[in-house]
């Protein structure tokens, strides 16, 4: 439990591979619950139409809506909402301590996560995506602020992805605690 919900301490890289298999298995587990509990099968039909009428690739998919008669799915939603929110408790936490073995603060995520999401929605609000409000950067001034700024957000992403998961923690005793690899 610790693994997952506690945020003192460090884990190596091990570790934080192996919540990418936590991550794939909790993802089938709520889209299990979701198709059970929410009777999606119209979603399915839905979704085979629009690929079957070569819709272009960048318009939006039919949204599913779950079905209002069935009882369970409130259940559902309601488990749906309990497993997202374990998710993202598991996801910081195991990014945090990944980062106290790197000797790093748990703020660092702010640079990790918070500013990639930051710059990814200015380049939408900048954008002249069509539903979307026009922004303060048209034209060509635009095209290279929004595209500096998604250029930024993909290296920090890039250079998040090198810290966590290839870099080998500090080596013995730091201040998070001792070393996850000594025995």
């Amino acid at each position: 439990m610790h693994y997952l919900f506690g945020f003192s301490g460090r884990i190596n890289r091990a570790k934080i591979w192996l919540f990418l298999l936590v991550t794939i298995i909790w993802e089938i587990v709520i889209g299990v619950v979701a198709v059970i509990g929410l009777h999606w099968s119209h979603y399915l039909q839905a979704l085979k139409s629009f690929t079957e009428n070569h819709h272009s690739p960048l318009d939006p998919a039919p949204f599913p809506i779950p079905d209002a008669v069935a009882g369970t799915a409130w259940y559902a939603v309601g488990g749906i909402a309990l497993l997202f929110l374990l998710y993202i408790v598991a996801y910081f936490a195991v990014f945090v301590k990944r980062m106290h073995d790197r000797n790093k603060s748990a703020s660092w995520l702010l640079v990790f996560v918070a500013l990639p999401w930051v710059l990814d929605v200015a380049v939408l609000a900048t954008g002249s995506v069509q539903g979307l409000p026009q922004g303060l950067f048209v034209g060509p001034v635009g095209i290279i602020v929004r595209g500096v700024a998604y250029v930024i957000a993909c290296l920090i992403c890039f250079w998040a992805f090198i810290e966590l998961y290839f870099l080998r923690g500090t080596r013995g005793e730091n201040r998070f605690g001792p070393d996850p690899l000594v025995k």
